[in-house]
């Protein structure tokens, strides 16, 4: 997703350059403060500002990528890698720990020095952007989750297809752990989650085996045309197929172990199934 300069932009950078004027143009007035909340002030300014200016870039250089740009994690290009990183690891711990600090100083100069800001505007300005700040840390701190949270999603999924990577997928459909985008919607929680299967369950259904040349006219009656419904390529001698137990609906076994990694129900009637224990059994 493409970012770039727009009117809100324009607003923040206004924003922050009128604060540092009138902060520079009140610097010596802060000396009497018990913290120099001044100095503490101009450099969250340009940790925002420089914040924005890096997920601008990162945005841009990551454009070729589908999603988020803080919210994938496998970025191709050294250099959305590591302006992500740089986002994660440092500038959001960095503003963190900024923001308690000056928090903390906040509180002094209230308590201590409350007469050293140069107006009450200053002062109820200098509480309200303590807010923002926090408020930037809770966005911020919440899309890391959801970025974590995604990535364990895609790396369950990729585990899912692995397991059921064996020569016949790999004849028939290739590599499918390496498909970009794909979301498993099974769970190690359990057998049945969401809408698929895990992949446990899929390899514990029975009715899978290679067809022979006497078994052609068997298989013809299942699935009437004699084709597998999901790729449309006929069942041939030599091809495993799995017939689902209740419908008994006849595919390739490497094309609905696929299916029911996404979709717990037969691909022509749509009847669920639900894993067993040591079978599947169809409901």
């Amino acid at each position: 997703m493409t970012q770039s300069l727009g009117y809100n932009d324009g607003i923040l950078f206004v924003s922050l350059l009128y604060s540092c004027v009138d902060l520079a143009m009140e610097w010596a007035t802060f000396a009497p403060c018990a913290k120099p909340i001044h100095k503490w002030l101009l450099v969250s300014y340009v940790c925002v500002l420089v914040f924005r200016l890096v997920h601008i870039a990162g945005s841009r250089a990551a454009s070729a990528v589908a999603g988020d740009f803080l919210l994938d994690m496998r970025l191709k290009g050294a250099g959305p890698r590591f302006m992500a990183a740089f986002i994660w690891a440092v500038a959001l711990p960095f503003f963190t720990f900024w923001t308690l600090l000056g928090t903390a100083w906040f509180w002094r100069v209230a308590s201590e020095t409350p007469q050293c800001m140069p107006s009450e505007t200053h002062f109820w300005f200098s509480a309200f952007w303590l807010f923002l700040c926090y408020a930037w840390i809770v966005i911020h701190s919440a899309l890391g989750v959801v970025a974590w949270v995604l990535e364990r999603r895609v790396r369950r999924a990729e585990g899912d297809l692995r397991s059921l990577e064996d020569d016949d997928v790999l004849r028939r459909w290739g590599e499918v752990s390496q498909i970009p985008n794909f979301q498993s919607l099974s769970s190690a929680a359990g057998p049945v989650t969401g809408q698929g299967l895990s992949a446990e369950s899929i390899k514990a259904l029975p009715s899978a085996w290679t067809l022979g040349a006497e078994s052609d006219s068997f298989c013809g009656e299942c699935t009437e045309s004699g084709e597998c419904p999901i790729c449309i390529n006929d069942l041939e001698p030599g091809d495993t197929v799995r017939r689902l137990p209740g419908c008994g609906h006849t595919f390739h076994r490497s094309c609905i172990d696929l299916w029911l990694l996404r979709r717990a129900d037969c691909p022509l009637c749509k009847r669920a199934v639900a894993a067993g224990r040591e079978s599947g059994e169809w409901v």
